[in-house]
């Protein structure tokens, strides 16, 4: 699922000329509520990474205005970015990690919409489908930094790596250096110092008959790359059912409509009727058929566990717009048989001459 930008106003519950007394505030109350030590609720961890996430954007001047103005041009492109470095960073504070090598971490999972046809999904197919995912960064192998490490000591925490903040009054990872000490002045290029750039992946999946609209279906290890060598993510694909040209899925049941002509409704008569294979099935209508009646083929449905809905034929009788003379002339004479008055004839050159004679 492609990435939205985040309102960290709206996490916060602050406005978005808030003062940085107001967000610190708001984070405060919020901390009280989802902090792990208070909240069991494994929800509540979740919560709580969010909260420190808008939090440590909003309240730093210098993110809070690179956000503001990714923000106000809803660039998702730099959002995904940016969102990428803060979480990271985030998730350094909450860890408390400093300048040591980090352990293996699984990547994010991916959730995306699948768009399947009737066909695709009620028969099954092989679908390739292409998205971004992080990986690491392939010039600087995921290091961040091309070549030996040019480093400076970092004036924030004067190397120490740790700085008291915060309401709880301990030293946390520094935020300017993420715990190090210092601060590397020959970054890579390509992905900024991040270790990680987002690249184009192409997969072949599976999509299994008889697949409904809203289910998921899990690719494993297919969503971002993980940390440090950990496992990739997952990638998830929840399926949307396109508006199909011809039949309305109704649970495991196929409804379409057939068109047929005066003559067959009255006389009855064989039509053919398209099936969800792209086949086409002889339907035999009853003389006397009229007008929204229907016709039910068993069978012909929506697949399901090994078995199929039905296909309902919603039958309407065509009339046509335009007709030659000789057809006119056919439906007038059937019109005088069976004794329908009012049927408006259409007169002819002669017929208007003999009207105008007959009028002196």
């Amino acid at each position: 699922m492609a990435t939205q930008i985040k309102d960290y106003y709206e996490i916060l519950g602050v406005s978005r000329d808030a003062t940085k007394e107001e967000i610190k505030k708001a984070y405060r109350k919020l901390v009280r509520i989802y902090h792990p030590d208070i909240n069991p609720d494994p929800k509540a961890a979740e919560k709580f990474k969010e909260i420190n996430e808008a939090y440590h954007v909003l309240v730093d001047d210098e993110r809070r205005s690179e956000y503001d103005a990714i923000l106000s041009r809803n660039d998702v492109g730099k959002f995904r970015d940016f969102l990428e470095y803060i979480q990271e960073f985030v998730e350094s504070i909450i860890q408390g990690e400093k300048g040591k090598k980090r352990r293996p971490r699984k990547g994010q999972d991916i959730k995306m919409k699948l768009p399947l046809t009737l066909e695709e999904a009620g028969l099954g197919c092989e679908k390739e489908i292409t998205y971004n995912r992080w990986a690491d960064c392939p010039d600087c192998e995921g290091m961040g930094v091309r070549g030996e490490a040019e480093t400076v000591v970092c004036h924030a925490c004067n190397g120490e790596g740790r700085r008291v903040s915060g309401i709880f009054n301990f030293p946390r990872p520094c935020s300017v250096c993420k715990g190090k000490g210092f601060i590397i002045k020959n970054p890579c290029p390509t992905c900024y110092g991040r270790g990680r750039v987002s690249v184009q992946h192409r997969i072949k999946i599976t999509v299994p008959p008889g697949t409904e609209e809203g289910e998921v279906l899990k690719v494993p290890e297919k969503g971002h790359l993980g940390y440090f060598g950990g496992k990739p993510g997952d990638l998830y694909l929840k399926v949307v059912l396109k508006e199909h040209p011809v039949f309305k899925k109704v649970g495991k049941d196929l409804h379409m409509e057939k068109v047929i002509s005066y003559p067959v409704a009255v006389l009855g008569g064989t039509v053919k009727v398209p099936t969800l294979e792209g086949e086409e099935e002889e339907v035999f209508i009853q003389p006397g058929t009229e007008c929204g009646a229907t016709k039910t083929i068993p069978g012909k449905g929506y697949p399901y566990n090994g078995g199929r809905g039905d296909l309902i034929i919603h039958i309407r009788i065509g009339v046509p717009k335009n007709i030659s003379k000789k057809e006119r002339r056919l439906i007038e004479k059937l019109a005088e048989l069976m004794g329908e008055e009012g049927i408006y004839k259409e007169e002819g050159f002669m017929d208007r001459i003999k009207g105008l004679l007959k009028k002196d």
